[in-house]
């Protein structure tokens, strides 16, 4: 059950101190984008110099696993609202994948929550994964048991825990958004359609499997949105909010689809990659709680999507640049 942590009315205006961790990555340069229109007083985070980029507000240098440094830094700036998007997501069965996905993202998101006790802050946005339910029954509801099924969804698992946890024990305003799969313009190669669509706009032969695990794919920008609602509803603060289309589609038909729309259907080698040991065919989201709540709904079609993701990828291409 969703409990308002917090009374009144929307706690992101112009010149609310918003602090944003990540937002040198996929969504939050897109989120960074967004904060910066609506007019807030903006802090994002940077490990160290050289990952600060121009445009991200106030760059705080600090680590989320230096405690001491993180703390100073982040009540020095004093936020109204925090959107914690930093994390990693290693791959493969390892010990050390493991480690990695736990130490970065559970103790580096309890350094951050530890170091907001007593602080001003309104609204802790904090950005889970529908990893995080790995083989539960489908489609997701956000009350059921998880059972992640990699180091990933398990580390971000724990840390909705934790999350939950401080707003049970510290008054923490924590809301949880686990989010489909992310694309759009700008996104690392190694997701499935940036990988798709980079191969087939250069002409290259696409391999992948016969396509038959089923992926609910969300945009960028209603990704945004929903953290953006999030940020500025009160009542969001203890629950946990799913976000995606709310349509589960065969990676098979995402790929013919985008093919078809770039009349190069013949560059598509499906079946020419194997399924993997774990892989996950059954794939659905229940939104219905982000529709109720946060009164956010997804407005880009698939197609929409792809489209201007593609326009993107199209201009970058003039200016040979996709960063």
């Amino acid at each position: 059950m969703v409990s308002s942590i917090l009374k009144g009315s929307e706690n992101v205006g112009v010149n609310t101190r918003v602090l944003v961790t990540g937002a040198s990555g996929f969504v939050g340069r897109h989120l960074v984008n967004r904060l910066l229109k609506e007019g807030v007083t903006l802090a994002t985070i940077t490990r160290d110099k050289t990952s600060a980029k121009p445009d991200l507000g106030l760059k705080i240098q600090a680590d989320l696993l230096d405690y001491p440094k993180l703390k100073h830094e982040v009540r020095s700036f004093a936020p109204e609202v925090i959107i914690h998007l930093a994390g990693v997501r290693p791959v493969g069965r390892s010990w050390a994948a493991v480690q990695q996905a736990y130490q970065v993202n559970l103790w580096g998101t309890m350094n951050l929550l530890r170091s907001l006790q007593g602080s001003p802050c309104k609204a802790i946005i904090m950005m889970g994964s529908a990893a995080e339910y790995g083989r539960s029954a489908a489609p997701y509801r956000e009350n059921q048991a998880l059972r992640p099924l990699t180091a990933y969804g398990a580390a971000k698992a724990a840390t909705t825990n934790l999350g939950l946890l401080a707003g049970h024990y510290f008054q923490l305003p924590v809301t949880v958004l686990r989010p489909t799969v992310v694309y759009g313009p700008g996104q690392g190669e190694q997701f499935f359609i940036a990988q798709l669509l980079r191969s087939l706009l250069a002409g290259k032969t696409f391999a992948m499997t016969a396509g038959e695990q089923y992926r609910d794919f969300i945009y960028i920008t209603d990704v945004v949105e929903a953290i953006w609602r999030a940020a500025c509803n009160p009542a969001a603060a203890g629950g946990v909010f799913n976000i995606g289309s709310g349509v589960s589609l065969p990676l098979r038909e995402v790929a013919e689809l985008a093919a078809s729309m770039l009349g190069c259907r013949h560059l598509l080698k499906l079946g020419a990659k194997p399924y993997q040991s774990d892989e996950q065919f059954a794939y659905c989201v229940d939104v219905t709680l982000a529709r109720q709540l946060l009164k956010w709904q997804p407005q880009k079609t698939l197609e929409q999507g792809l489209a201007a993701t593609i326009e993107w990828y199209l201009n970058c291409s003039k200016k040979n640049n996709y960063s």
